[in-house]
């Protein structure tokens, strides 16, 4: 089967979904129900003419629709017409010449056993099924809201005197645990860190948010990146159920704008790329275990000083292990090759192609949330 042939029946059965979902969750206004029931007397008046014209002969239990048609439309009310086309299906069958009136009535008593358990049955789909589906809406309400809070919490770039940073998050499903901050602290510092909370969904981003809030309240509060690890590892410890088996991975970083020096500290997380203004890359990798995986940790420092025209690019490992069809990995040697690739041009532009080569690589399918920081000095 060719692709075009494929979308074709893939677009037909998504409509032919639609329309039965649209049928399932009908509910008539109150000037639509006369229509309706002078549709559901039709029906059964020429299920009433058909078989007391053709009597014995007739195989098809023409009663039924009506009869199944009438609680999908009216929901219990609807249960009355089993007892209308009871009496339809009697009296029809009546006038029909050569059948024995007893064995006519236990017959048309088994039919009302019989549509009295199918009416049922539909009954109690379309309520299950009414029942998943305002929880679907209310779930995807929900999961909107978190997701516009998450954005909410990230904004897209800041700059302070020499520096500036670019930020984005890509998320595979409504909400995930990729994030990144940043923020001014004192007269010359810019803090900023890019982490990856293990899992995705609900779990994640809710320790993603609780992550940001402790940021917010301890990236004013110390220029040690070591320090803030270890007091966001304590307060991750105490308060989180570990048993869920809980961690992250962070990049955090400090720049001194006074005199260029970037302190850092990396807790398991993909080595940032710095590529200076001559070309030459440096890789600043991990200090340190995770953030969350014991109770007492602690992490080294890095130091690097940065100058005019280095830029410093922070990513999460959905970016490193996007693959093609083939199972090759984007890797880090595809995130230099685009970083070099883009060198001169805007900041907020090479975020934008980077995402797009890494995209592209994966030929539109990214099985993990992509996120991405950029910081220059000009």
């Amino acid at each position: 089967m060719t692709r075009g042939e494929t979308r074709f029946w893939e677009a037909g059965i998504a409509w032919a979904g639609r329309g039965v979902e649209r049928m399932v969750l009908f509910r008539p206004s109150p000037r639509h129900t006369p229509t309706l029931l002078w549709l559901l007397a039709g029906l059964l008046g020429l299920a009433f003419l058909v078989r007391a014209r053709l009597g014995e002969a007739l195989t098809v239990d023409l009663f039924l629709l009506p009869v199944l048609l009438a609680p999908a439309l009216f929901r219990l009310r609807g249960l009355s017409v089993v007892a209308v086309a009871a009496a339809a299906y009697y009296v029809s069958g009546i006038l029909c010449p050569g059948l024995d009136n007893r064995h006519l009535l236990l017959n048309t008593l088994g039919q009302v056993g019989e549509w009295s358990v199918l009416a049922t049955l539909e009954l109690l789909t379309l309520d299950r099924y009414s029942r998943v589906r305002a929880l679907q809406a209310r779930v995807k309400s929900d999961l909107e809201l978190a997701r516009r809070l998450q954005s909410a919490l990230m904004r897209p770039s800041f700059g302070l005197g020499k520096v500036r940073l670019v930020g984005e998050v890509s998320q595979t499903h409504d909400v995930g645990g990729d994030f990144y901050y940043f923020r001014p602290f004192g007269q010359k510092y810019v803090v900023f860190c890019l982490g990856d909370v293990m899992g995705k969904g609900i779990a994640a981003s809710l320790l993603m948010a609780m992550v940001m809030s402790f940021l917010f309240e301890w990236g004013k509060k110390s220029t040690s990146p070591a320090v803030v690890l270890r007091k966001l590892n304590q307060r991750l410890t105490q308060t989180w159920d570990q048993s869920q088996s809980s961690f992250l991975t962070m990049f955090y970083g400090v720049y001194d704008e006074a005199t260029g020096l970037l302190t850092y500290a990396n807790a398991g997380h993909p080595a940032g790329l710095l590529l200076r203004r001559g070309g030459l890359l440096e890789e600043l990798e991990g200090t340190g275990l995770p953030v969350g995986i014991f109770d007492e940790q602690d992490w080294t420092e890095g130091q690097v000083t940065l100058q005019a025209g280095d830029r410093l690019m922070l990513c999460s490992d959905g970016l490193l292990e996007a693959k093609d069809p083939e199972g090759r990995e984007y890797g880090v040697e595809g995130a230099v090759a685009s970083l070099r690739s883009l060198v001169g041009r805007p900041l907020d532009s090479v975020l934008r192609e980077v995402k797009e080569k890494v995209t592209e690589h994966a030929h539109g399918t990214l099985s993990d949330d992509l996120s991405l920081l950029l910081l220059e000095v000009s």
